[in-house]
């Protein structure tokens, strides 16, 4: 049975020791010195935020990280987003208790001494323009000021207290801690690479030693389209350390599954990744939402927003209205061409990035995956079956696209209180589970506890599913709503929001239509 849930006191180890929350124990092996520091309050810290110094607030810890943030393995935007803000929970969430206990603390430069009276806060920062982020109105074409939204998802927080919120939050995590579930079993892979091994000799078999038949490179096809979705999977727990817990093991082991058998980086995955894991569905800092001319999964997507990921403008011109306006008719046949995407933005990343500290290994790895692979398609007797192998594998792989932007699409893009908003409202606000039955757990891989390894993103996937009841009921105690469908259903309601979001852009440009013909107007007058 899952365990229950947690109580307000600390935990007993089985040796007897209280266990403690990883940063209240740096605080206690640093009390001397922390007392030293000077104080710092929220005015100094937005003070000195303007002056361009990255000050991100850990556990009551000023940490300066300008010298940090271009050798941050998780990359810079993950510091950047980060500024100004409370980060205790994202840090810990994201970092092995090492990194927390004996490098952040490093960084300190300050003790936080927040206003009397202010409650709780999230960010000190977020009227503020930072520095390092170039604003939108500074890069689009026009500074007339944009339309507001035609509406939006966001979701009221009258009734929400974040403050309590985030302290049950952390004695969840307490207890996982000290119940072991971050401790992967490495038993629970012994099936999963089974099914690699299967699904790559099954792949190899037909092309090798099947008759040659249409249906025998269209069953290759196919086995080598949910090999690559498999070992995405492992490669996405590699990426989060929850394989052994040891960063420079799991990343070099996920290169060599991403890179050697599926041909994409690990390295540009991690940058996009952990900054979709820190600024989850923001519609200007999100990579995993930005998909214009494609896709807008939010009105504001027609404002022409600037997006601080990519560096550029997010253009609603006349491509990205048509391409909307037909989103929810096109989503399945632009998702059997996304895995080509992700070759390309691999490549740009290997080759233009300039925060890639594996780019040569990865590089490497590539070239021998293009090696294999193009050996393995040379024996393939004609261009048309060749043509037909090839399309299918990549097509196929929409599956896996689908199951990630499933998780997302449809859900809120708009924070209720970004000043306020804890870390677990906002992850439970941005993200969907999907209701599967436990045998079909192997087919999306963890992704059906979206919620929870967005809560706990180094947690073993395996262990998710007794993590849920508990996820669900601090949702239930506090009165957030906590989002599930299955997998069809799933589809649906994501299809039903772009719908609805597509269905806006004819009165949209009715809108632009109607500001032109005033503009006319008042030109003419002139």
């Amino acid at each position: 049975m899952p365990p229950r849930t947690p109580s307000p006191s600390l935990l007993p180890l089985k040796h007897g020791r209280a266990y403690e929350y990883p940063t209240k124990r740096v605080a206690a092996r640093l009390r001397r010195g922390r007392a030293e520091l000077p104080p710092c309050t929220p005015h100094q810290l937005r003070q000195r935020v303007a002056s361009g110094e990255y000050l991100v607030i850990i556990d009551g810890l000023v940490c300066k990280l300008n010298g940090l943030v271009d050798k941050h393995p998780g990359g810079p935007l993950a510091i950047m987003h980060m500024v100004g803000r409370d980060a205790t929970d994202e840090v810990t969430s994201m970092h092995p208790r090492e990194v927390v206990e004996g490098q952040m603390p490093r960084w300190a430069v300050a003790r936080f001494v927040p206003d009397d009276g202010s409650g709780f806060i999230a960010s000190y920062v977020e009227d503020m323009e930072l520095p390092f982020f170039e604003s939108a109105s500074l890069r689009t074409d026009d500074n007339e000021k944009q339309p507001q939204p035609l509406y939006s998802n966001s979701t009221d927080d009258s009734s929400l207290d974040y403050a309590e919120i985030q302290h049950d939050y952390r004695l969840l995590d307490q207890q996982l801690h000290a119940e072991g579930y971050y401790k992967c079993n490495y038993g629970d892979y012994a099936w999963d690479v089974a099914r690699y091994v299967g699904l790559f000799a099954a792949s190899l078999g037909l092309i090798l030693w099947g008759s040659a038949t249409g249906w025998t490179y269209l069953c290759a096809g196919i086995t080598t389209a949910i090999l690559w979705q498999q070992l995405a999977f492992f490669a996405h727990d590699l990426g989060h350390n929850g394989l052994t817990g040891r960063r420079e093991f799991d990343l070099v082991l996920g290169i060599c599954v991403a890179d050697v058998l599926g041909g994409l980086s690990v390295g540009w995955w991690k940058k996009n990744h952990n900054t979709h894991h820190i600024v989850t569905n923001d519609v200007d800092d999100d990579p995993d939402i930005q998909h214009m001319p494609f896709f807008a999964v939010s009105t504001r997507f027609f404002e022409s927003r600037y997006s601080t990921y990519y560096r550029r403008v997010m253009k609603f011109d006349a491509a990205a209205r048509l391409f909307v306006s037909l989103q929810h008719k096109l989503y399945y046949i632009i998702m059997c061409f996304a895995r080509y995407n992700l070759y390309v933005q691999s490549w740009s990343y290997l080759l233009f990035s300039d925060f890639a500290p594996y780019r040569g290994l990865e590089m490497g790895c590539i070239v021998v995956f293009f090696g294999w692979f193009s050996w393995l398609v040379s024996h393939i007797p004609t261009w048309q079956y060749r043509a037909l192998y090839i399309l299918v594998a990549n097509s196929i792989s929409a599956i896996l696209h689908i199951q990630i932007t499933l998780s997302h699409f449809a859900m809120s893009t708009e924070s209720p209180n970004p000043t306020r908003e804890c870390f677990f409202a906002r992850q439970v606000r941005t993200t969907m589970d999907v209701l599967c039955p436990r045998w079909l757990d192997w087919f999306h891989g963890g992704l059906q506890f979206q919620v929870e390894h967005h809560l706990f993103p180094r947690l073993p996937r395996h262990k998710l599913v007794r993590v849920q009841p508990m996820v669900k009921q601090l949702c239930r105690k506090h009165g957030l709503q906590f989002m599930e469908f299955s997998f069809i259903d799933g589809n649906v309601y994501t299809m039903q929001w772009l719908g609805e979001v597509a269905s806006h852009v004819k009165a949209y440009n009715a809108h632009d239509k109607q500001t032109a013909a005033r503009q006319a107007v008042v030109a003419r007058r002139q």
